[in-house]
């Protein structure tokens, strides 16, 4: 499975100039405008996980894996919320 060891918010703006980059522009994440594809995520949360300003919840990255179509396993966050729950 493909990982990223990176922060999330790296991780994710990665990801998404890869898979989507109508989203990204040269200066990152176009947050406001990839929320809005997002089931139940607000611009505000996204923001704050994206900066590192608050952890990123592992609904926040499901949605975004869900979207991106990767394993929520991807992003370094998760993995280490599973391994802490076990």
């Amino acid at each position: 499975m493909l990982v990223s060891h990176l922060p999330f918010g790296v991780a994710l703006t990665e990801l998404v100039r890869e898979v989507e980059d109508v989203y990204v522009t040269a200066r990152g994440l176009k947050i406001a405008t990839f929320a809005e594809v997002l089931d139940g995520v607000s611009a505000s949360t996204l923001r704050a996980a994206v900066t590192g300003e608050q952890a990123p919840s592992a609904a926040l990255i499901e949605e975004c894996a869900r979207f991106l179509r990767v394993r929520p396993g991807y992003f370094r966050e998760y993995r280490v919320a599973l391994r802490d729950a076990a």
